[in-house]
């Protein structure tokens, strides 16, 4: 079973941006095994993002092309 979390990196006291943890639950420990360097400065996005991939079940494996569609799509609608 895996969860994902979203996580704030501070450039600056004004500045923030988010990225994603993977975690994998073992022996009632939950273990970071993917991590998605800070990437978007939109929480609510990020978070929303992460809650789709641990909903859907998502592989580790699969969390950076995930990403790369979602900075796109992000691309894409600014």
């Amino acid at each position: 079973m895996y969860r994902y979390e979203p996580f704030q990196m501070k450039h600056s006291l004004s500045h923030s941006s988010y990225g994603i943890l993977g975690k994998e639950e073992q022996d009632g420990i939950w273990i970071t095994v993917a991590v998605a360097a800070a990437f978007s400065d939109n929480r609510e996005a990020v978070s929303r993002l992460a809650e789709t991939c641990t909903r859907l079940s998502l592989s580790p494996e699969q969390l950076l092309d995930v990403v790369a569609d979602f900075i796109t799509q992000e691309t894409m609608d600014a």
